[in-house]
Order: C-alpha cells, then structure tokens, then sequence
C-alpha cells in the first residue's frame, strides 16, 4: 500500500496526531475523497490513515483466500519485498520506505518455514522482529530491532506499545538513528547467492 498519503484530505496542523502525519506526509490533498467520503477526511476519521501502507499477503494458490495485511512488517511505503529463508529456517523480508531520506527495513519471523505443510506457514508473518537498517562510513553495519521499550522506544518518545512503533515505524526509527538512504526504490534476493540488492 504505497502512496497512500494522496488520498487523505485535510490538514495535519494542530490535528492529535501531528507529529505522525506530518512525518508520513498526510494528508497530501491530491484527491478530494474526503470531501464526499468521511473515511478520508482526517478531521473526521484520525485514525483512518494508520489502516494504510502496510504489506498485504495474498494466496495465489487459494483463489478462495481472504487478503491479509500483515501490521508487523511495519507501515511506511513498501517499495518491494524481498524475501529468503534463512539458514536457520526464519522467514526473511526485505522492503525499501519509498520516499527520499528514509530506511531500509528487514523483519524476520519467530517461527520456522515448515515446507512440508504449507497451511503452518499460513500466519508466519503475523510474529516476528523488525529491523532497520544502520550503515556506517566504513562500510559496516547493523540491523536494528524496533521493540518497544529498547533503544528509548518507549512511552516517553510516544511509542505506548509495540503497536504504535510499527505503526510509526518511521518514527521508531528516526529515534534510533537509522540511515537515511536516496529513496530506496526496490530490493531483490539472489536465490543463488542469497545476497541482497538494493536499488535507490
């Protein structure tokens, strides 16, 4: 769900959550849905934008299935999302925050892939740890995880839960002084080499 700033209407001054809106760029204005639908109206809906920009998972295998958005990878603009089984057997997802001077993200999930039962794969996604990403000048770097009450996310920042740092993830992880990277625009998983590509 990318872009989904356009769609919002009204303004973010003086609105309770400004300092979210205004950091994810709602309400852009480029459409007028609010004016004839109140979901779209920040006014009348302040909480409608935070259903938005998130990986949504659907079976191409079950044409019956009902589509899942899956809140733990984070909400920002999902450009891609690549993804590995590690070694370990965790499910890898990497994903680029399309917007100029944001982060790259990683979310590796608490359970294994289990490839011989492909229904317990079925909320995989549903747990897990969400990372951003830190790049350093001498070409190292780490994956930060962004959990609630470590590395100052905690109610004092304005993160109450798990659940308002994935939810302002940006915000999360402005906080931990993550990389800003030059728009990143997709990343890709050699499945041969299992090395990552990230294209700004």
């Amino acid at each position: 769900e990318e872009n989904i700033h356009g769609y919002f209407w009204g303004k973010a001054e003086g609105h309770r959550h400004e300092k979210a809106f205004k950091r994810y760029g709602l309400p852009a204005n480029w459409h007028n849905w609010g004016v004839y639908h109140d979901r779209f109206d920040v006014a009348k809906e302040p909480n409608e934008p935070n259903r938005f920009g998130w990986v949504v998972e659907i079976d191409p295998l079950d044409p019956t299935s009902v589509p899942v958005k899956r809140t733990a990878l984070g909400r920002f603009k999902h450009e891609g999302a690549g993804s590995i089984v590690n070694k370990d057997g965790r499910y890898a997802i990497y994903s680029g925050d399309d917007e100029g001077f944001d982060y790259v993200y990683k979310f590796v999930t608490a359970g294994r892939v289990d490839t011989r039962d492909r229904a317990a794969n079925r909320d995989l996604l549903d747990t897990g740890t969400l990372y951003v990403a830190k790049f350093n000048a001498d070409g190292t770097g780490e994956w930060m995880p962004l959990v609630h009450g470590e590395r100052g996310l905690t109610a004092e920042k304005g993160f109450r839960d798990q659940g308002e740092v994935v939810i302002n993830a940006r915000l999360a992880a402005d906080v931990l002084g993550a990389t800003r990277m030059d728009r990143p625009e997709d990343i890709e998983v050699n499945p041969f080499t299992n090395k990552i590509y990230l294209m700004l």
